[in-house]
């Protein structure tokens, strides 16, 4: 970006460049050697990584969490990418539990349930390789029977998989999860 056009933008006077000069000088912002644009530098890089890795996501994700419970009344859960695949790491009941044989720390399967499906979608394909072909494998399905899926996944950003058995006892339930919702949308906010 030119000097100008940051300086329009920040509704600054075009004086800003003593900012910039002051900025540069810190490493807060940095000047491409060819086209003279400014940009972030190594310092802002720094501050905003160590603020990144204060925040817990899975606190925030539980917040929200808490209030799409509320709002739905339907039992809930946080899941991570964990060594062994699709983790469960927090789970939230509602009015009316379920009577689920999940616990923390269960890993969930990739093709089976919409958490899964969502971490097959959504994270790079070296990560969930071997657990896909293993259940893909396992249920005489190939990469070109489950795409479709994948595909269908990251172009509504959600996966819905209705008929779930949760238990032992065939209990049906519906597994829903909607990746980047609770960044884009805060589930708290109501408008």
């Amino acid at each position: 970006m030119m000097l100008r056009d940051l300086a329009q933008r920040a509704g600054m006077s075009p004086a800003a460049h003593r900012y910039l000069v002051s900025f540069l000088r810190l490493g807060a912002v940095s000047q491409g050697p060819v086209s003279g644009r400014y940009e972030l530098g190594g310092f802002a890089l720094q501050m905003g990584l160590a603020r990144l890795a204060r925040v817990d996501g899975v606190k925030l994700a539980r917040i929200a969490l808490m209030g799409l419970r509320d709002r739905l009344d339907l039992t809930v859960g946080i899941s991570v990418w964990g060594n062994q695949g699709p983790t469960v790491v927090h789970w939230m009941e509602s009015s009316y539990p379920a009577k689920a044989a999940l616990k923390l720390g269960d890993v969930m399967p990739l093709l089976s349930l919409a958490t899964g499906l969502l971490f097959a979608a959504w994270l790079p394909r070296s990560k969930t390789q071997a657990m896909l072909y293993r259940e893909l494998a396992a249920t005489r399905q190939s990469m070109a029977d489950i795409e479709p899926v994948l595909a269908e996944i990251r172009a509504h950003g959600a996966a819905l998989h209705a008929g779930v058995r949760l238990d032992r006892r065939s209990r049906a339930g519906t597994d829903c999860a909607r990746p980047r919702r609770i960044v884009r949308y805060p589930l708290g906010r109501r408008n």
